[in-house]
């Protein structure tokens, strides 16, 4: 796509060049609280159904700087922090959870089990 067709279809405005959603324009002054109240799209589906689209996300780095990262022009950015993030819950064991033997299915399966099996006995001893 060349120069002059991206213009065309993204007229100037006095704020600079129009978005599809107002809600990622992007204002320089802004804290990160304000940054992580904004909002980029509240609209609803084809289904009925609310779309809410937060314009930044704001990520806790391991060192405990936060930084709001802008969900189109740090997409890559923001991919790469849920990459990492997976790549560390895979590495960490499960500390909270216990090893607790039978769930309480498998148990309810267990006892099932032995109730048609003692049935079965019982009807085949009957038959003999």
């Amino acid at each position: 796509m060349t120069q002059s067709t991206y213009s065309e279809m993204m007229p100037q405005t006095a704020w600079g060049f129009r978005t599809v959603n107002p809600g990622d324009v992007v204002k320089s002054n802004q804290t990160l609280e304000e940054k992580s109240t904004q909002i980029a799209v509240d609209a609803l589906d084809i289904t009925g159904d609310r779309v809410v689209v937060p314009t930044y996300f704001v990520v806790e780095y391991p060192n405990g700087e936060k930084k709001a990262l802008h969900h189109v022009l740090d997409a890559k950015e923001i991919s790469d922090v849920i990459r990492q993030m997976r790549l560390h819950e895979e590495d960490e064991p499960n500390l909270g959870s216990h090893d607790r033997g039978l769930s309480s299915v498998g148990l309810m399966l267990v006892v099932l089990m032995s109730l048609f099996t003692l049935l079965t006995f019982a009807i085949v001893i009957g038959i003999f």
